[in-house]
């Protein structure tokens, strides 16, 4: 790209990263990471996807004729210790007191939000539109 900051987090986050590349989940929570210890930025959006299944390397790098059966219930683990991760690097940035965090499972309706105007201790499970959480977030 033209722009050499952007160029070099780019070039770091595929080649200092152990694994990212193999996996969805494993790159999307080193990237929130690296852009959290080096822009500290007041918002950042991470979206997982699902995965593949786990498959030998040798099958990961010959070109498959068939397509790669994916791994929900990895995915959502994966996804889920990738949040926890994020939220305790967000913990370390200046301001982490008034800072909030939301992490919603998408296809299952259901949030998690922390910060200081959530109510601690507590879970509603009434329906709330992800717009009213991110509204009272910030």
């Amino acid at each position: 790209g033209s722009d050499p900051v952007l160029s070099r987090f780019e070039l770091s986050l595929l080649t200092e990263g152990s694994g990212t590349q193999v996996f969805s989940t494993t790159f999307v929570q080193w990237a929130a990471r690296e852009a959290l210890r080096r822009a500290q930025p007041l918002t950042l959006l991470a979206r997982f996807t699902p995965r593949q299944q786990e498959r030998p390397m040798s099958a990961l790098l010959m070109e498959a004729a068939t397509k790669p059966a994916m791994d929900p219930r990895g995915s959502l683990i994966d996804a889920d210790m990738a949040a926890y991760y994020t939220w305790i690097n967000q913990q370390r940035l200046p301001g982490a007191a008034q800072a909030a965090f939301v992490a919603w499972f998408e296809p299952g309706g259901e949030a998690i939000a922390v910060g200081p105007k959530f109510s601690r201790d507590s879970s509603s499970s009434d329906p709330v539109a992800l717009s009213d959480i991110l509204q009272k977030a910030t």
